[in-house]
């Protein structure tokens, strides 16, 4: 076997090989959109979210809520 052949049949695979874990450890977090940061301006209009619709005088819910159904931030002490 001469040299050519032996990079060919030893390197290129190893080198495939660690080039496709780089790609698949580095490529989902380098396809996500950027993140907020603090301190950054923030770019969305806000959102104002209440437990009770009624007090605060807004609309009623859409109506996801099951009747009867507990929350689930609960515990006894």
């Amino acid at each position: 076997m001469d040299v050519l052949v032996s990079i060919l049949w030893y390197a290129v695979p190893s080198a495939a090989l660690y080039l496709l874990i780089a790609v698949l450890v580095a490529g989902p977090k380098m396809a996500r959109r950027p993140r907020y940061r603090v301190g950054q301006p923030w770019p969305h209009e806000p959102l104002w979210w209440t437990a009770n619709p009624a007090g605060a005088q807004l609309p009623a819910a859409d109506g996801h809520a099951v009747a009867g159904e507990r929350g689930g931030a609960r515990g006894s002490w």
